[in-house]
């Protein structure tokens, strides 16, 4: 009788969307409509912002080109989770600077 054991992930993206699913879906919606931040946004949703920023965390990224490389990678992985898109290092940029902190603060 052979001893298996178990097999760690291979990536940091299965924990990630783990945390994703603890957020209800329907709840960054809510709050963006409530703020206006969903009528600022065009191709870039404000779920996908919340996950590219909570991957910036869970993923230990170092700078903005490297968060939307790995996020390109992961493309079909992050499309899964609820369809958020990975962002463009221009959007990504834009979205950070243009819209409100408080639907950050609200959200966690």
């Amino acid at each position: 009788m052979k001893n298996t054991k178990p097999k760690p992930a291979k990536s940091n993206f299965t924990i990630f969307r783990q945390v994703c699913q603890t957020i209800p879906g329907y709840f960054t919606t809510e709050i963006a409509r409530e703020l206006g931040v969903e009528q600022q946004s065009r191709s870039f949703s404000p779920w996908s912002h919340t996950c590219a920023m909570m991957y910036a965390q869970v993923s230990h990224s170092q700078s903005l080109n490297d968060l939307c490389d790995s996020l390109d990678v992961e493309a079909a992985p992050l499309q899964a989770i609820r369809g958020a898109t990975p962002p463009s290092r221009n959007g990504l940029s834009h979205a950070n600077r243009n819209r409100n902190a408080d639907f950050a603060e609200t959200l966690y």
